[in-house]
């Protein structure tokens, strides 16, 4: 089981708030692959998607600043 990184996640919630348009970008691109992935699932508890991968908030693991390797099963290329 992956630890996550805390750092990692507390500075992608705070990208998430208020990007950079570039940030922003980024973010777009890479849920538009999340969206064709077979890991997004819908949580009706907490009414968002999340990576059953890892187990993230997709809305706030796009904008994760480790890049394109945040993405646990390496399908992010951005």
């Amino acid at each position: 089981m992956n630890i996550p990184n805390l750092l990692e996640i507390a500075v992608a919630w705070k990208r998430a708030r208020n990007p950079t348009e570039h940030q922003q970008q980024v973010a777009e691109a890479r849920l538009q692959v999340c969206d064709g992935c077979e890991y997004k699932n819908f949580r009706m508890l907490t009414r968002s998607y999340i990576c059953d991968a890892c187990g993230c908030p997709l809305s706030k693991k796009v904008y994760s600043p480790k890049g394109a390797e945040a993405c646990p099963k390496g399908k992010w290329h951005i």
